[in-house]
């Protein structure tokens, strides 16, 4: 009741399972067929309002009331533009993963994948803020999230190259927020993604501005049971 959430990478709206006061929640996606399915599950009795569920590329698209023939609808707009309300906003999201190199690029024996990172109006806006970390589409949902809402909660599920990737360096002289908390779990508990690396979900208080630190989190197993904590280390000279 407290805050404002926005899922802008909603997909089906599957991550606002349980949020109970629908007139705080809007959810956007990139697919007008995702829409589509969400309207249909409100239908269903899905707890979001229909006139707060819109397509919208969040990669490329203005950030325009729809009063003005945009796609933000207004309440969320004044929002996402008013310095004080941004302080009441989460940004709750699971962005996809894709980046636009894969490993046979690194080798030299490939080319980036068309149609994915290199491709979005943001890529060619943060490039030169965050340098190789806006190969990654995370990264780039991250850096429009900081320029355009500065001062909102940052909730998001990652991989935990921005905390400790030797290519996003320039990314943390760029995202400075302070760390409030978080967890981690394996990537193939998610559906459609492999590998055998973490995902976490951290959660960034925008509004103050602290430099990227070791960030710790508690560490979930296949069956969702906490089985310690894992320390992810921001030390450019060493890795793990």
């Amino acid at each position: 009741d407290e805050y404002y959430i926005w899922d802008c990478a909603a997909g089906t709206g599957n991550l606002l399972n349980g949020l109970v006061n629908k007139y705080h929640i809007w959810a956007s996606t990139l697919d007008q067929q995702d829409v589509d399915t969400m309207k249909q599950r409100i239908a269903n009795g899905a707890n979001l309002l229909e006139k707060h569920v819109f397509q919208f590329d969040f990669l490329n698209d203005e950030f325009v009331p729809q009063s003005q023939g945009g796609k933000i609808p207004d309440n969320l707009y004044d929002i996402i533009t008013n310095p004080e309300k941004q302080k009441k906003l989460v940004i709750l999201i699971n962005p996809p993963y894709a980046e636009a190199t894969n490993a046979r690029t690194a080798r030299g024996t490939g080319q980036n994948r068309k149609g994915l990172s290199n491709t979005t109006k943001i890529h060619q806006e943060t490039i030169s803020h965050i340098g190789a970390a806006a190969k990654e589409l995370f990264a780039q949902f991250m850096a429009r999230i900081y320029i355009t809402m500065p001062n909102c909660t940052l909730a998001i599920f990652s991989k935990t190259k921005f905390i400790q990737g030797s290519n996003f360096s320039d990314f943390r002289k760029f995202f400075k927020a302070k760390y409030l908390g978080g967890f981690a779990v394996p990537a193939y508990t998610f559906d459609n993604v492999t590998g055998k690396f973490p995902i976490a979900f951290t959660i960034w208080n925008c509004a103050t501005k602290e430099q990227i630190s070791d960030v710790k989190c508690d560490v979930y197993d296949d069956y969702g049971i906490l089985i310690g904590q894992k320390l992810f280390r921001n030390d450019e000279s060493e890795r793990i």
